[in-house]
């Protein structure tokens, strides 16, 4: 308890000096950017998936479930582009996995209509033939390295510049955990 005391006195003593006050944090500073300053997809870094641990799956297609890890996943091949990532504004070259082949695992028709759905939740619904059509490319990597969970990782749907869905921001589901056919 005393030592307690003792740190409560020491930081109250240093934020005297340095002439701000606990009740006015407008006139305090960090050294530290806010997680907005230095990540554009504005999350906490999370630690990264263990290698036999499920990345996503695949629901209703004729395979019925499928559940894949991430080896499994790039196991089905991949392909590399490099494009526009309208969310930094910049370009950036992804590696990942063409929707097309993970359709053609779960048994996925072009002429169903799919759900895409986030860790968070977040759900973007399309024709899967209308996706393949876009060159959907389900990214494990950005840069060459494995996208973290607080980039939008470990695997988020991108499309190649000049395609339909290259500007639809909506489409871009990041933090993918699922894709579902749609019951309706």
């Amino acid at each position: 308890m005393r030592s307690r005391i003792l740190v409560l006195a020491a930081v109250a003593a240093a934020l005297l000096a340095s002439g701000c006050s606990a009740s006015d944090p407008a006139t305090t500073t960090s050294a530290t950017p806010a997680a907005s300053e230095t990540n554009p997809y504005g999350a906490a870094a999370i630690d990264p998936l263990g290698p036999d641990e499920p990345v996503l799956s695949l629901e209703g297609g004729s395979a019925g479930t499928v559940v894949l890890t991430l080896a499994e996943l790039e196991a089905l091949g991949t392909q590399t582009v490099t494009l526009y990532e309208p969310f930094v504004k910049k370009q950036q070259t992804f590696t990942g996995v063409p929707l097309s082949a993970l359709f053609d695992r779960a048994g996925i028709a072009s002429d169903q209509d799919v759900d895409t759905i986030a860790l968070n939740d977040y759900e973007y619904s399309a024709n899967a033939g209308d996706l393949e059509a876009s060159d959907a490319l389900l990214a494990t990597q950005r840069d060459g390295a494995p996208i973290a969970y607080d980039q939008g990782g470990p695997i988020r749907l991108v499309y190649p510049d000049g395609t339909s869905l290259a500007g639809n921001l909506d489409a871009w589901n990041w933090s993918l955990a699922r894709i579902s056919v749609s019951a309706g």
